[in-house]
């Protein structure tokens, strides 16, 4: 082969790869954008990127978002304890 040929042909083998990842590239973030992130709490539950949920680690429990960093979800801490509600029984009323 000549050295024309194989310049030519080198040059039209990077064309190739240039243009297949250009075309490539979009697909593959349009690819991404639709898969829905999640963390998972300490009780296996999913849990939505930007939601808040109670997490236990060892003895301790707090609030902790479900977050992004740099690619990867993560838990960051909100607030120390966890929220709860609960029903208190009424106090039975002493006749006056």
């Amino acid at each position: 082969m000549n050295w024309r040929f194989r310049v030519t042909l080198s040059l039209m083998r990077l064309a190739v790869l240039i243009t297949l990842a250009l075309v490539a590239s979009p697909l593959a973030a349009q690819d991404q954008a639709e898969k829905p992130c999640f963390c998972r709490s300490s009780d296996g539950e999913k849990v939505m990127l930007g939601d808040i949920a109670c997490l236990q680690v060892g003895s301790t429990m707090f609030m902790a978002r479900c977050s992004m960093s740099l690619n990867v979800l993560t838990w960051r801490k909100v607030a120390d304890g966890c929220l709860s509600s609960q029903i208190s029984t009424p106090k039975k009323l002493v006749a006056l």
